[in-house]
């Protein structure tokens, strides 16, 4: 296709669109709903009518969207109306038709279209319904059919309403021929004869105007001795009766001057027959010499009318035959211009309604009474538009007929606009109805009877009141008998019946509908489902209820300034902030005295600028109040909202509060964090601020000093610190940090080898502190990496001299003189006694062992462990297994688990699992971090020794040894069971008292 083509079709597309005048229009309820039908069908949050123009979309109706008008350069809908009948794009990201469409790429970011197109009857593409989407997705084929039926929907629409408008210009297109008739007074009354039109001719021949003929008798123009006769009324009785009441008399002038005119009174009857009102014809035939010449200019005059009348004239004669048609008839149906016969006209209506034709048009020639019908005729090129035809007697004076005329007006627009809206009304989500004057109905859409369940013959007239709820019919009734009285747009609220038996709420309305007189002649209603809303208004009077109490509860106060009339008004909280009582005036010469002196001037402009209309209206400060009674200082918080209408600010609403406290509370939060960042610098160790949610890592500068890491060099996450711990502890060190991040305590410390800038590892003691929020849930923790470096050399070199001191340590004397008493009290074997004497005092001089190297402070658990049972082992390495973690424990607190070790073994190796080649034993340990105090437990189990039959009689030296060396020592718990298995021992400490403190070592 060529540019010059594609212009041509482009300028028909325009010239389409613009013959249904709908662009730059206000918006209308009907479309509105039919882009929230699109938006609720296809669930996207926005739908619109649009309407392609000359460069630019307008939206006739939008959900989502809050504009009217967008360039055409970047739109979606340019797409659409190069496709036959629909668009979908699933995702405008992955289509190259909208690659770089800044609509896609950047905000609002639309990944998703679906429209359907609004089609002229010719086929021109004006417009779409579409919806659209921000992200992806899939349209059914049930949707796609529904958009296009919306589409449909909304062309009926259109269609409608430029049938309407060009009806209204045809019905103003006759009152100017009726006016441009100067030669004829044509006068127009009610049915009791008062003047309702008075055309141009009348006030030329009678001398009155219209102004002061409206509303006057038409006995007005007769002369005195016609109107004592009654002729005025007679000539209405006999328009009434017969149709026409043509006469030739003397009328009245408004100057008082009498001429004699020939005229005509016709009854003006509704579409139902029913008489509305006169037409008076008055033709001035005044003077003998220029009656002949008058008549015939005024008929050349009259048939000049005719003959360039937009609708088709004919003339029959008093027994029904066709003796003229004007030339309207013969360029529309193209037969030979004279052609009046029944075959010729008769011939040219739609064969399917020649019959009924010809009876009416029989009918009325023998009743000598009105004629009217519908139908098709066929236009010179075949094919059929409807018409109404309509024709009146002419009776002589008489009252004889003597012909007919008639008007054949095309209505076929008119026609196809009905069938389309009773289609609309059909496929429209409300219910639509048509009331009588009488107050009963002549119509309800299918959507009544799908909802109610009832049939046509149920409802209608009256039987849809049994539909309504009980509570509602009575005030249903009241509102509709009421807006029938006076003349007045019909609205209630009541509840319907579905068929299930549930109740629903509905909006009702109705417009009153009126003939050309503007009589009321029925009642177009809908009734539109309702009942989703009122649950939300419901819940948002809950909500202001809940705001209010809110309010109440917060101590908020509320201020509203009126920009118009220039009134501020403050509830009696905000007037507490500026120091007044609550009666107190206030206006915004009181606001800004009551500001203290240093923040007045900025808080003016805030003000100012909040009322700005090119900025957004918000309005968020703090400031400080001087009360203006009580000379107070208080600090204020105000937020607020300004609303604009027509380019100007218009209001001012917003609330107040005292922050006086939350103002103290973040001084002094600004002093700690000073105090903070100056103890931060002053010290070398890395204090670190990890958020758990985020796992974001805050360093300070010690990080950069101490270790040698830039700060573009450190990633601040947990994941970059836990990666430079040395890959030897790096698995510990992270299942003890968890261990107390997803437990309940709050305290951490561990020491592990950091990585330094340089390569190199540092030895670190750590400590953390964890926050948890009120559910128990960690949600930060801050803590201080220590270099203990030097510390770790300097505790090396004391290792090495401790091994010097082992001998003095070994002999210990006071604890191997109580073992000697326990051992040798009330012995019966002097050479058993002996030998434990020697294996506890062997047993002890390991764990003397494992302290000096440790510098008699602290010993790992698994190595006392290993030293107790290092005697018993022997090859059988596997028979005892020992699982646990890393735990330091004190020097008292080592010594007493190993000779209790030593028992068990002892016992074991005697009578227990180790007496025996089968028999193992399982010695595991752990940390229970449950409550606020860590416990140490340690459980001895043996398994596959000599079975237990019987709980022993006695207790011996190994279990009293046992409570002394571990119960006593350390404050723990040993429970020993005599399973039948094997013995079980379970001791139990706080694992504080394992660790003793070092003071306490000290001492």
């Amino acid at each position: 296709m060529t540019p010059a083509t594609t212009s041509e079709h482009e300028a028909a597309r325009l010239r389409a669109l613009e013959r249904y005048w709908l662009l730059d229009t206000s918006r209308e309820q009907d479309f509105d709903e039919i882009a929230e039908a699109a938006a609720e069908l296809c669930e996207a949050p926005i739908a619109v009518v649009n309407l392609v123009g000359d460069g630019r979309q307008f939206f006739k109706a939008e959900v989502g969207l809050g504009v009217r008008e967008t360039p055409l350069e970047t739109s979606f809908c340019r797409q659409a109306i190069l496709h036959n009948d629909f668009l979908y794009v699933p995702d405008a990201a992955r289509d190259p038709r909208f690659e770089g469409n800044p609509l896609v790429s950047g905000e609002p970011g639309l990944r998703f279209y679906a429209g359907a197109l609004l089609k002229t009857a010719e086929g021109q593409p004006i417009g779409t319904v579409c919806v659209l989407d921000t992200r992806p997705r899939e349209l059914s084929e049930r949707q796609r059919r529904g958009l296009m039926r919306l589409a449909r929907q909304a062309m009926a629409q259109m269609e409608l309403r430029r049938s309407l408008r060009e009806q209204e210009e045809q019905r103003l297109l006759h009152e100017r021929i009726l006016d441009s008739a100067t030669d004829y007074a044509i006068v127009a009354m009610d049915p009791q004869g008062r003047i309702t039109r008075w055309n141009t001719g009348a006030e030329r021949i009678l001398g009155w105007s219209e102004a002061e003929m409206l509303g006057q008798a038409v006995d007005a123009f007769f002369t005195p001795e016609d109107r004592a006769d009654g002729r005025p009324a007679v000539e209405k009785r006999l328009a009434a009766e017969t149709g026409s009441a043509p006469d030739e008399r003397w009328h009245m002038r408004r100057d008082g001057t009498r001429f004699w005119a020939s005229g005509e009174m016709m009854p003006l009857t509704s579409e139902g027959g029913e008489l509305i009102g006169f037409l008076k014809i008055l033709r001035d035939r005044t003077g003998p010499r220029v009656s002949e010449a008058a008549l015939r200019e005024s008929e050349m005059r009259y048939r000049s009318l005719v003959e360039v009348s937009p609708q088709v004239v004919w003339f029959g004669d008093e027994a029904g035959n066709i003796t003229y048609c004007n030339a309207y008839w013969y360029d529309y149906t193209g037969l030979p211009s004279g052609e009046t016969g029944e075959v010729g006209w008769m011939g040219a209506i739609h064969p399917d309604h020649r019959e009924r034709v010809r009876d009416t048009w029989l009918a009325a020639a023998r009743s000598q009474g009105p004629y009217e019908i519908e139908f098709p005729l066929r236009r010179g090129d075949g094919q059929y538009r409807w018409f109404l035809s309509r024709a009146q007697p002419v009776r002589d004076e008489a009252g004889d007929l003597r012909s007919w005329i008639g008007t054949t007006l095309d209505i076929h627009e008119r026609k196809v606009a009905e069938e389309r809206f009773e289609a609309l009304t059909e496929l429209a989500p409300a219910i639509i109805w048509f009331g009588n004057p009488d107050g009963s109905l002549s119509y309800l859409n299918d959507r009544w009877y799908a909802y109610t369940g009832q049939t046509a013959e149920q409802a209608l007239p009256l039987g849809w009141g049994e539909a309504v709820h009980p509570d509602d019919l009575d005030g249903l009734l009241r509102a509709w008998d009421t807006a029938r009285t006076r003349e007045i747009v019909y609205d209630t609220e009541a509840r319907l019946r579905h068929h299930e038996g549930t109740y629903r709420w509905f909006l009702i309305r109705a417009e009153p509908l009126r003939d050309a007189s503007g009589v009321v002649i029925g009642w177009l209603g809908s009734n539109s489902d309702i009942h989703d809303r009122r649950q939300v208004e419901e819940e948002l009077r809950k909500a202001r209820e809940q705001l209010h109490l809110a309010v109440e509860a917060t101590g908020t106060g509320i201020f509203d300034y009126d920009l118009i009339t220039d009134t501020l008004e403050w509830d009696a909280r905000t007037r507490v902030l500026f120091g007044l009582n609550p009666r107190a005036p206030v206006s915004y010469k009181v606001f800004l005295a009551g500001l203290h002196p240093d923040d007045r001037d900025w808080v003016d402009r805030a003000v100012k600028a909040a009322l700005d209309p090119a900025g957004n209206g918000s309005y968020d400060i703090a400031y400080r109040t001087v009360g203006l009674e009580d000379g107070i200082e208080r600090w204020v918080a105000a937020k607020g909202q300004v609303f604009a209408a027509d380019g100007r600010a218009v209001r001012f609403i917003g609330t107040a509060r005292d922050v006086m406290q939350s103002r103290r509370a973040e001084q002094v939060l600004r002093e700690t964090e000073e105090r903070y960042r100056l103890a931060a610098r002053a010290t070398n160790d890395a204090i670190w601020d990890w958020s758990l949610a985020t796992n974001h890592v805050l360093w300070n500068e010690a990080l950069t000093v101490a270790y040698g890491y830039p700060p573009e060099a450190v990633d601040p996450t947990g994941d970059w610190w836990i990666s430079h711990i040395h890959p030897d502890d790096r698995a510990r060190i992270d299942a003890s940090i968890h261990a107390v991040i997803d437990g309940t305590g709050t305290a951490w410390s561990d020491e592990y080898r950091f990585l330094r800038a340089d390569g190199t590892y540092a030895d670190i003691l750590d400590r953390g502190y964890v926050i948890r929020d009120g559910h128990g849930t960690a949600v930060r923790m801050i803590g201080a990496m220590l270099d203990i470096s030097e510390r770790k050399r300097a505790e090396e070199h004391q290792r090495l001299l401790t091994g010097e001191l082992q001998h003095r340590v070994k002999n210990t004397l006071t604890l191997v003189q109580a073992i000697a008493s326990q051992t040798f009290r009330n012995a019966s074997d002097p050479d058993a006694a002996r030998e434990a004497f020697a294996a506890r005092l062997i047993s002890l001089g390991r764990a003397h062992d494992i302290l000096t190297r440790s510098s008699w402070t602290e010993a790992p658990v698994i190595e006392v462990v290993e030293g107790a049972l290092a005697v018993h082992r022997g090859a059988a390495t596997a028979r005892i297994r020992a699982s646990g973690p890393g735990v330091l424990l004190g020097a008292k607190a080592a010594l007493a688990l190993a000779l209790a070790l030593h028992e068990l073994a002892t016992n074991a190796a005697k009578y227990g699992a180790l007496s025996n080649e089968e028999g193992c034993v399982d010695l595991r340990w752990h940390v229970v971090h449950e409550g606020e105090t860590p416990r140490f437990c340690l459980t001895w189990s043996e398994q596959g020794g000599p079975p237990i039959l019987a709980q022993p009689s006695r207790r011996g030296f190994g279990s009293r040894l046992i409570e002394r060396s571990f119960a006593v020592e350390v404050g723990g718990e040993v429970k020993l069971t005599y399973a039948p298995t094997g013995l079980v021992c379970r001791l139990e400490a706080s694992l504080a008292s394992m660790q003793e403190p070092r003071d306490e070592v000290a001492a």
